[in-house]
């Protein structure tokens, strides 16, 4: 028999589950509570986007999700068990969670959930200690089919930064990219729960008034034309070199629970990164259109934009050997940081959480 479970537990695990990250802090999740199990259900429409190719993004987000839950739900005394995609309730039905009694335990990670944020700012060069490499490389080597590879050294985050920034051309010359960023940029500070911040890029002052410019399609297409959109990945890259190190999540295997699984082990690297002080920002442009590549042959890319993107994936893979032969999850960068200039928003637990008796 399932146990009882008060409302304001449930809406405690929800609100766990409402801080893990998405994609451009889409937060595609409804949440049903039947007073025995939990429902995650994928909202499409919050989701589409041509870098969720097969709802692979989501499905990473989904598995950060139930990281999250449970280490909540944990904490009040219940262990968590999660059937991924149940028979017969519909391909937007993407989890159902159900829960057990257990000695509450606490697990420090759980002081990490509100202070986890992507941090885009430029990073200090302090070396990672040996013992915070090793921590992060085991919690991916402990998980199902993950592996973690880590590059340090000047000239290979030179390399890397310098091949994920190619994101920032294709995301200006390709029309759904570009307004997909678009739809999710909050320009006030009175949003509606979602999306990110313009204060969260971390732009200059004097680099808004473009960035602005740069949202209408004809002017970014013009701009485009002009050759222009070709320098954009210069200020990326430097960014991203700036960092104590890059690393690269693999998973084995290309299933829908892989990527929830790979999730689940992402979530548990940034919530340690963060309960160790340091800043992380997923670099995740580049490595979704690999996996459209992949997975989808580019459908939704040019072919001059499949082959710059074909071209990254082989050369990124002389920086980090496993992409030529598994699956990639995450590319980030972590190092020490002052904190963000913003944070993104969530959505309350009540507009997400639906009860039914």
């Amino acid at each position: 028999m399932a146990p009882h479970l008060e409302r304001s537990i449930v809406a405690q695990i929800v609100r766990a589950g409402l801080l893990a990250p998405s994609g451009d802090n889409c937060q595609p999740w409804r949440f049903v509570w039947n007073e025995r199990e939990l429902d995650l259900m994928l909202v499409y429409e919050r989701a589409e986007s041509l870098y969720d190719v097969q709802h692979t993004a989501s499905w990473i987000a989904l598995g950060a999700t139930i990281t999250n839950m449970r280490l909540v739900a944990r904490s009040r005394g219940y262990d968590v068990s999660a059937e991924l995609f149940p028979r017969g309730h519909g391909e937007s039905h993407a989890a159902r969670i159900s829960f057990q009694p257990m000695t509450p335990h606490h697990d420090p990670l759980m002081s990490a959930l509100e202070a986890r944020c992507a941090n885009r700012r430029p990073y200090q060069r302090t070396p990672l200690t040996a013992a915070l490499r090793d921590a992060l490389l085991a919690i991916a080597r402990n998980g199902p089919g993950t592996s973690l590879e880590l590059v340090e050294t000047n000239q290979a985050k030179r390399t890397a930064a310098a091949l994920a920034a190619r994101n920032d051309q294709i995301l200006f010359e390709n029309r759904a990219l570009h307004d997909g960023l678009y739809r999710w940029l909050r320009w006030t500070p009175q949003g509606s729960g979602d999306g990110m911040p313009i204060g969260s890029l971390e732009l200059h002052p004097v680099e808004r008034p473009g960035f602005h410019l740069l949202g209408s399609w004809p002017v970014a297409h013009t701009l485009a034309a002009c050759g222009v959109t070709r320098l954009l990945p210069l200020r990326t890259q430097r960014t991203y070199q700036r960092s104590a190190a890059l690393g690269l999540l693999t998973v084995e295997g290309q299933r829908p629970e892989d990527f929830v699984h790979a999730g689940e082990v992402l979530e548990r690297l940034w919530l340690t990164s963060t309960l160790q002080g340091l800043a992380f920002q997923p670099i995740t442009g580049m490595i979704c259109l690999l996996l459209r590549c992949r997975l989808a042959e580019g459908q939704g890319l040019s072919p001059r934009h499949r082959a710059l993107v074909e071209d990254t994936g082989a050369q990124l893979a002389r920086v980090f050997p496993a992409l030529a032969h598994r699956t990639p999850i995450m590319l980030f960068r972590i190092g020490f940081a002052a904190p963000p200039t913003a944070r993104t928003p969530r959505r309350p637990v009540e507009d997400v959480l639906s009860l039914e008796s």
